[in-house]
C-alpha cells in the first residue's frame, strides 16, 4: 500500500494508516460510528444495526482523523466481498466537509481494493446528492444504473455507481 501502515490488528493486518491528509484507523466501536453516523445524516443508522453489521464477515468500516488518536470527522463503510467492495456509507461531520476528507477516504478505499485485488466498487447515491456525486465522479465512478422511486425521504431516483479496480 502506498501508505504507511503502523499498528496491525490481531490477523496481522493493519489498523491504522497515515494518509496526506490525516490518519484512517479500522472503525470498530459501534457507539463511535453511531454517533459519527448521526452528526452526518438527517436520517442516521441507530448503535444496535452497527452492532449487528459488525457480526457479519463481510462488515468493513474505517474512520478519518486529523491525528491518529483525534476525534474521528469521518467514516466509510462497505461489504467486502471476494468480487466486490459495495460502499454502505460514506459520511463527513458537516464543519469539515469540502476540505478533502471523502477524497481522501474514497482513494484510501481504491487503493486497498487494488491491494486485496478486488475488481470492483459499487455504490448508490441519491439523484439529488450533487456534492456526493461529484466526489463520485471525480474518483472515477461511472453510473450503470437509475432505481427508480428508490428513496422515501427525500423521495428520488438511487443512482448504482460502479468503478472498475483493473
Amino acid at each position: 500500500m502506498t501508505t504507511t501502515e503502523l499498528k496491525h490488528g490481531g490477523n496481522d493486518k493493519p489498523s491504522i494508516w497515515r494518509r496526506s491528509r490525516g490518519w484512517i484507523r479500522k472503525g470498530e466501536d459501534p457507539t463511535s460510528l453511531a454517533e459519527l453516523d448521526k452528526s452526518c445524516f438527517k436520517k442516521a443508522w441507530r448503535e444496535e444495526s452497527f452492532s449487528k453489521l459488525m457480526n457479519h464477515s463481510w462488515f468493513r468500516a474505517w474512520t478519518w482523523h486529523t491525528e491518529a488518536n483525534s476525534e474521528a470527522l469521518g467514516f466509510l463503510i462497505v461489504e467486502d466481498h471476494s468480487d466486490l467492495f459495495s460502499i454502505l456509507r460514506i459520511g463527513v461531520v458537516p464543519g469539515h466537509q469540502r476540505q478533502g476528507i471523502g477524497r481522501e477516504m474514497m482513494d484510501f478505499l481504491i487503493q486497498l481494493a487494488r491491494n486485496e485485488q478486488i475488481p470492483k466498487i459499487l455504490l448508490e447515491v441519491h439523484e439529488f446528492n450533487l456534492a456526493a456525486q461529484h466526489l463520485y465522479f471525480a474518483s472515477g465512478f461511472r453510473q450503470i444504473h437509475r432505481k427508480k422511486g428508490y428513496y422515501r425521504d427525500p423521495p428520488g431516483n438511487a443512482l448504482v455507481l460502479s468503478k472498475a479496480i483493473f
